[in-house]
């Protein structure tokens, strides 16, 4: 019905299938172990190690279902590979890879811890046909008017390299630069003793790529390529080095990958495997519809494979069973350490069962459904994971998505803006990068989201997340001319503006004012410098988070008036209710 990511397929859906039963059935258990730290949560430590042991061969498991499963379909021409029923491996009889027409495509991203990483990437797709288009058969005879030398034995050197006089058949006369002869001593010298009856030297001129696959034409007749091979070269340095130090990295790695490049003979291979939806796919796709060809569709990218087919699916099947059974012992002998509580018996398990249960459902209710006194929060967080399972489902990623994407969906952009486009000021607010992104903004809202929306109210909260929000556009907007940014982060740091804002007067208790202003100011504080080390949008940060300190203060009288009325409304109830009590 659809293409869903690879990396769902292999990784993510392992990761949530697995969760559930830790989460449902084993959570409630560990929970019965005398659990006692000093610090950290050994509760949490004990889930996230028994998810990690039961995780691991499940993902082994899937990824050998997947090998294990596939069989070679066997084609005659390469360009019948459209017509056969899709599959993941192929071999072919007949075909012709064309290096000359390679495309590239250049990729950078930050990952790691902290963004600590800046991953280079570049992918080479080139097209495959059943049989030569480019090159032409001539009637290719040398003739030197000047000289002795017989064409038909001498040495024949083109572009430096010995060749053959069949050789001579694929070039195209006008492509020829010079012709030159050396004969007697000066060639023995050079070539050796073939060369004893003299060497004709032949220069042409240097190769130009087609702009356009167009320009591959035989008697007029086009040929679209019937699918592409895929390689890809990657490196990762760190993301603190200076801007000219990674453009000497990447030259070094740019010129290493060529180097590999021209020297791999993509046409020796055993069979090929065809790459499915993945990030890997989008931009060996990019890479070849960047000249705005008219190409086949699909695009089918083909990955050459140089080991025997049966050697496909490698160790993954003991490991499957060798890595549950790794995880199961060692998370065992690690049960050994901590007794279970004294009262822990059958029914104690049944009635933590039970209770365990209500406690997540309550939990995840909290977080998702409004309530009273915490209606606006949950409704933005909804919509925000809505619309990036909506990003999802359209087959555009999971991890990261393409800045390319992100704009078609409403990124913020500078020179769109300019144009008139100002909803991407909003709309921007409800798109994320990617699922980390994601995630630790939706957390932040709900911390801050649970102190403030009861002190404002529906009305006031949500206008002013929405006026935040659109001001740190603004900000990010006026600070990068042409940088594509995206998130709920400037909107969410103003409603931390509004917190500190609120938590610097007199509307808090001073105990709370005290422990919360210390931390929510060094958490604001990280974050801000954090920013600096680049791939942050911090000027959308700065933005949300100076408009929110100003609603913040400006809100307080009404605030402060709304507290001082419910307090006198409590305290009137109280008299009331101590007048009929007497």
């Amino acid at each position: 019905m659809f293409s869903v990511d690879e990396d769902i397929i292999n990784f993510f859906a392992p990761m949530a299938l697995t969760f559930i039963p830790i989460l449902i059935w084993l959570r409630p258990r560990i929970k019965l172990l005398n659990l006692k730290a000093k610090k950290g949560d050994p509760l949490m430590g004990y889930i996230m190690f028994a998810w990690m042991g039961m995780l691991a061969p499940v993902v082994v498991a899937q990824a050998y279902l997947i090998t294990a499963t596939g069989e070679i379909t066997r084609v005659n021409n390469i360009s019948k590979i459209d017509e056969l029923p899709k599959t993941k491996y192929y071999s072919a009889n007949h075909f012709y890879v064309d290096k000359k027409l390679v495309r590239f495509k250049t990729k950078f991203e930050v990952s790691g811890k902290y963004n600590a990483d800046f991953d280079m990437y570049i992918y080479a797709a080139v097209p495959v046909y059943d049989k030569n288009h480019t090159t032409k058969t001539y009637n290719f005879k040398i003739s030197s008017p000047h000289s002795n030398v017989n064409s038909n034995n001498a040495l024949i050197v083109l572009n430096g390299r010995i060749v053959t006089g069949g050789d001579l058949s694929n070039i195209n006369p006008k492509s020829i630069k010079s012709i030159s002869v050396l004969k007697g001593n000066a060639a023995v010298a050079i070539y050796g003793d073939a060369a004893k009856t003299g060497a004709i030297l032949i220069t042409t001129k240097s190769y130009q790529v087609p702009d356009t696959l167009a320009s591959i034409r035989d008697d007029n007749v086009h040929y679209a390529p019937s699918a592409w091979i895929g390689v890809r070269y990657e490196k990762t340095i760190r993301n603190k080095l200076s801007p000219e130090k990674k453009q000497a990295a990447y030259e070094e790695f740019a010129t290493e990958s060529q180097r590999d490049f021209n020297s791999k003979p993509l046409d020796k291979f055993i069979y090929l495997d065809r790459i499915g939806t993945s990030k890997d796919l989008k931009n060996y796709i990019a890479a070849v519809t960047a000249k705005g060809d008219s190409l086949n569709d699909p695009v089918i990218v083909l990955s050459p494979v140089n080991e025997p087919f049966e050697a496909r699916n490698g160790q993954k099947l003991p490991w499957i069973f060798g890595s549950f059974a790794i995880g199961a012992v060692i998370f065992m002998i690690t049960l050994l350490f901590k007794p279970l509580k004294d009262d822990a018996s059958e029914a104690g398990i049944e009635k933590s069962d039970a209770d365990e249960k209500s406690s997540t459902l309550k939990d995840f209710k909290s977080f998702f459904l409004p309530r009273k006194g915490f209606y606006v929060t949950p409704i933005i967080i909804d919509l925000n994971l809505l619309v990036f399972i909506a990003m999802v489902c359209s087959g555009l990623g999971f991890i990261s998505f393409n800045g390319m994407d992100l704009l078609k969906w409403g990124a913020n952009y500078r020179p769109l803006v300019n144009k008139g486009e100002y909803w991407r000021l909003l709309t921007n607010t409800f798109l994320h990068g990617g699922l980390m992104h994601v995630l630790l903004n939706m957390y932040g809202l709900f911390f801050v989201g649970i102190f403030l929306e009861p002190l404002m109210g529906r009305s006031k909260y949500a206008t002013a997340y929405i006026c935040t929000g659109i001001i740190a556009s603004i900000a990010s907007a006026w600070w990068h001319p042409a940088t594509i940014s995206v998130g709920a982060s400037g909107a969410i740091f103003g409603m931390y503006g509004v917190f500190l804002a609120l938590l610097t007067t007199s509307l808090f208790p001073p105990d709370f004012k005290k422990s919360f202003l210390v931390s929510t100011s060094i958490f604001v504080g990280y974050n801000l410098l954090y920013g600096l080390t680049g791939g942050i949008d911090n000027a959308a940060h700065i933005g949300g988070l100076l408009s929110g300190l100003l609603i913040g203060y400006g809100l307080y009288p009404t605030l402060k008036s709304q507290a001082n009325e419910r307090e006198a409304q409590k305290e009137t109830q109280q008299y009331l209710d101590e007048l009929n009590e007497k």
